[in-house]
């Protein structure tokens, strides 16, 4: 009987270092699977971002361009703002002495007379 406890201890032993080996061989799996999709992430990730760079490199010129054409025009309406200030300085100038100087009281239009 002995011989027969011997035999099974001796199968459990064995039974035991299979299964972790299988456990050990489930981790390495695991690490070597996060790792595989790390570096997929990663190649992933610098890919995109070369596209960006090439899109951003495609559509450089664009900007500069859409921002010398508003620098003109804002600059063509400033001279245009400028030249009816110019042109009109002196009417209000005028305007605005005369209203100081000889007032004209009048009843509001809301008042009740």
């Amino acid at each position: 009987m002995s011989s027969g406890i011997q035999s099974l201890l001796k199968t459990e032993k064995e039974a035991a270092e299979i299964v972790n080996e299988a456990r050990k061989y489930r981790t390495n799996r695991l690490k070597t699977a996060k790792q595989d999709a790390q570096s997929e992430i990663d190649s992933y990730k610098k890919q995109k971002e070369d596209e960006l760079k090439n899109y951003e490199k495609e559509h450089e010129g664009l900007n500069e361009k859409i921002d010398k054409e508003a620098d003109a025009e804002v600059q063509k309406e400033l001279t245009g703002i400028k030249s009816t200030f110019d042109k009109k300085r002196d009417t209000v100038v005028k305007l605005l002495v005369d209203a100081t100087i000889k007032p004209t009281p009048t009843l509001h239009i809301n008042a009740s007379q």
